[in-house]
């Protein structure tokens, strides 16, 4: 009888075991979910951005956690896309991409940032109601960095956005030309300087290809905030009066980045040259240049290959004493001596691309698009 029951224990004891090992088998066997189960959706169909809407909740994007049958932790991003860029061979290649924090099922956008997204990173037009397209990946990734082999699981939805021109109409000196050169007869980017802390000093990059300052015409700087206030030669290249003769350039016309204090009456001309320096081109100070394109009015490198993950800045005559990078919003900021700062600008998706330097609004107004 003892002999029977130990057997019987010994049997109960291994479909213990076994069962156990299925079970714990169980909870390791991956089951991709579908679309559906992710529930993904946003708070609004359509966005009207404007001034007023910067500091509110616009839209919330939000989602179910993905269940892929395992004890593993997805990852979620969200990609931003136009809809006739989300089909084809490059299908989502253009996209912005998002990812978002481990363990959060939702991204809510104030209005601020999502005109950032949708006028500057997508290069969306501002005033007019374009459709988005917008992908929530969900994805199971391994901590090698060895790609997974789970395929990821994508559910997509789609509304409208206007965006605004979020450009602030800073006080300004507009370029005036003399002698027979005409110049803009009222406030146009790539004519001005601007004060962006609303005090005495003034910034721009001017392009003044007739403004050769040796008997060809030259230019007088306008007050914005006084007309009556005009501002002229001062007797030296490097300083100003009140309803003078023209400005001459030193050197001769080139791209420059000029400065203006109108309470000292100084001003100063730096010719620049600015380069992409990042990851993808070791850093280097003078091997991606950007050029001037005169009918834009903005500086421009065309084929520029950029991984996503990496990063670059904007550097210029070949060292980081004026260079431009972004600050925790994402916009442009100047990140050069004396006060050196910002963020290295972060690469969102591996491509071939045209990066734009727009310096022209004047400061406070500088942008960039990776297109």
């Amino acid at each position: 009888m003892k002999k029977i029951f130990n057997q019987l224990a010994i049997i109960l004891l291994l479909c213990t075991v076994m069962f156990g090992c299925k079970k714990e088998e169980s909870t390791n066997v991956i089951a991709v979910p579908s679309a559906g189960t992710l529930a993904f959706k946003s708070s609004a169909s359509a966005v009207v951005l404007t001034a007023a809407t910067d500091a509110a909740n616009v839209v919330t994007f939000s989602f179910n956690a993905a269940n892929f049958g395992a004890t593993v932790v997805p990852t979620y991003s969200l990609e931003f896309d136009l809809p006739a860029d989300t089909s084809g061979a490059n299908a989502w290649g253009k996209a912005v991409v998002v990812k978002l924090p481990e363990g959060t099922l939702s991204k809510i956008y104030t209005g601020a940032d999502f005109n950032s997204l949708t006028s500057v990173q997508l290069n969306l037009p501002t005033g007019t109601v374009s459709t988005l397209a917008v992908r929530l990946k969900a994805e199971v990734n391994q901590n090698t960095g060895v790609a997974s082999t789970i395929k990821p699981v994508y559910s997509t939805i789609t509304l409208t956005v206007n965006p605004y021109k979020a450009t602030v109409e800073y006080p300004a000196l507009l370029v005036r030309g003399g002698n027979s050169w005409k110049t803009p007869g009222t406030r146009t980017n790539g004519f001005l300087l601007t004060s962006a802390k609303f005090n005495s000093k003034y910034e721009g990059y001017l392009n003044l290809p007739n403004a050769d300052g040796f008997g060809g015409d030259a230019f007088q700087l306008a007050s914005t905030l006084d007309p009556n206030k005009v501002y002229g030669w001062g007797g030296t290249a490097t300083t100003m009066s009140l309803n003078s003769g023209n400005l001459y350039l030193t050197p001769s016309p080139a791209y420059l980045k000029v400065n203006a204090d109108v309470d000292a009456l100084t001003i100063s001309y730096t010719p620049v040259k600015f380069f992409i320096s990042g990851d993808d081109n070791g850093w280097s100070l003078t091997s991606t240049p950007l050029n001037f394109n005169a009918a834009t009015g903005k500086l421009e490198a065309a084929n520029v290959a950029l991984t996503a993950g990496k990063a670059f800045v904007f550097t210029c005559n070949g060292s980081y004493d004026i260079s431009y990078k972004v600050d925790a919003s994402g916009n442009l900021m100047f990140a050069g001596a004396p006060a050196w700062g910002g963020i290295n600008i972060p690469v969102t998706k591996t491509g071939v691309f045209t990066v734009t330097l727009d310096l022209s609004a004047g400061d406070g107004n500088y942008t960039y698009t990776i297109k």
